[in-house]
């Protein structure tokens, strides 16, 4: 798990100090007072394990633990994957991690059974579950039972609303949640709330947005737009028309000027998953449109990737509502947010309200893009950076080690018996169903 974990016994760890009170040793006591100073120390530091389950998922968790070791010498920090079956190709993987202390080195995998042995063997006090609900509850749940258990934190890889009530009890047995803005963190103490459950917020950050205050700006002037990066999104637009009108207006960008390139930037390509299953799948639709001679096939390329790879001076990025959006105002970059199918909670997309960035496919197709204004950009995703999540971490981390986090012995338990209901649901003939749910409403469970 990175660096030495220095919280537990080695070669250099004299054996008669394990488990005892250091000022109590026959040794000299200058020995001893530094012994006491270093377990003390290590009884802080933070030895976190990030587990993902999705290509976007990774890569926040890759990119959230550089930052943090970057800037803070008390982080040990390690990322896995758990399989599942969203779980990235070798591919994907490399495009998460580029950038990071991973990317030259290999992500493990672990299956449900590998997850008590990881736990066993890298004793983490700090569990950073980034991946969907129902995985974090079983990473949660399993992670809950043990004798002395870790901190659990979760969080979500992008932009984080809205804010479901649903989210949040699947991670109802953690400590914290990273949002990502005051208005994010703000949406999901309600959501905690009415969930009835006590997790707390704290606000980082998106790790890809570099910036150290606002953007500067890259000058359309000195950098005339030549370039348009669509970035797809998963869940939305969620009709097949809609995203066949997207693909025209980018062909017609395409058409208007012999020096313009649009590029259909994608999560996944055929054979490969994402956190979201994608009912309608862009590149199918391209295809579709070339071979019945609507496209030529050389207006649009279909590409994937870093998203930073394609983020340069000369290009604005298109999108519904993808964090690449972000990620491009984060790079001074134009960038728009296509409003044709709505700006609504359904769409992902109502945060960029007020952003200045909201324009039309007819805006795509004529080339016509702006950037977000500066006070959109306080309040949404670009505040000053803080120490908040640090902070809490190192503070969950000293309470798990210490022993001073409440154990949930039945969580697994709690999990199977979840799992079974939701198995029940899915597959039982409707008979057995409202058996099953008379039954559980008479026993109260």
């Amino acid at each position: 798990m990175g660096p030495p974990n220095p919280a537990r016994p080695d070669a250099d760890t004299p054996t008669s100090l394990i488990g005892r009170d250091p000022t109590r040793s026959s040794r000299n006591p200058e020995i001893s007072r530094e012994s006491d100073r270093t377990l003390k120390e290590n009884m802080s530091s933070i030895r976190l394990l990030a587990i993902a389950d999705s290509e976007s998922y990774l890569k926040w968790a890759a990119h959230l633990l550089q930052a943090l070791t970057d800037n803070h010498a008390d982080a040990s920090v390690d990322v896995a994957l758990i399989d599942s079956p969203i779980r990235p190709t070798a591919a994907q993987v490399q495009h998460a991690v580029a950038g990071t202390q991973w990317a030259h080195g290999r992500v493990r995998v672990l299956d449900g059974e590998q997850l008590t042995q990881e736990l066993d063997e890298s004793q983490p006090n700090v569990i950073l579950a980034a991946a969907t609900g129902p995985v974090v509850e079983r990473i949660f749940s399993v992670a809950a039972s043990r004798p002395q258990r870790p901190a659990l934190v979760s969080g979500l890889p992008g932009m984080g609303l809205p804010a479901t009530v649903k989210g949040q009890k699947y991670r109802r047995l953690g400590d914290l949640f990273i949002a990502h803005s005051e208005v994010e963190r703000e949406a999901y103490a309600i959501a905690a709330e009415r969930a009835g459950i006590g997790t707390r917020q704290a606000v980082a950050r998106l790790p890809m947005l570099k910036s150290a205050g606002l953007p500067h700006i890259v000058s359309q002037h000195d950098h005339p737009v030549t370039t348009v990066v669509f970035a797809t999104q998963a869940k939305v637009p969620v009709q097949r028309g809609q995203r066949r009108q997207i693909l025209l207006a980018l062909a017609e960008f395409a058409r208007r000027d012999p020096d313009h390139r649009a590029i259909l930037k994608v999560r996944s390509l055929p054979g490969e998953h994402e956190t979201h299953r994608e009912k309608h799948s862009f590149i199918e639709i391209l295809d579709e449109l070339v071979c019945d001679g609507v496209v030529p096939e050389s207006a649009i390329d279909v590409m994937a990737g870093p998203m930073t790879d394609f983020l340069q001076p000369g290009t604005a990025l298109v999108t519904v509502s993808s964090t690449a959006a972000l990620e491009s105002l984060d790079r001074g970059l134009p960038t728009l947010i296509i409003g044709d199918f709505g700006v609504t909670l359904r769409n992902l997309n109502k945060v960029f309200i007020g952003s200045g960035i909201i324009g039309s496919l007819f805006d795509v197709a004529a080339g016509r893009f702006q950037f977000a204004r500066e006070e959109w950009l306080l309040d949404n995703y670009f505040q000053p950076r803080t120490e908040e999540v640090h902070a809490e971490l190192s503070g969950l981390a000293k309470l798990a080690s210490a022993g001073r986090l409440r154990s949930v012995p039945w969580a697994i338990e709690i999990y199977k018996l979840r799992r079974f209901r939701q198995q029940i649901r899915a597959s039982a003939p409707r008979p057995v169903l409202r058996s099953y749910r008379k039954a559980r409403k008479a026993l109260r469970f």
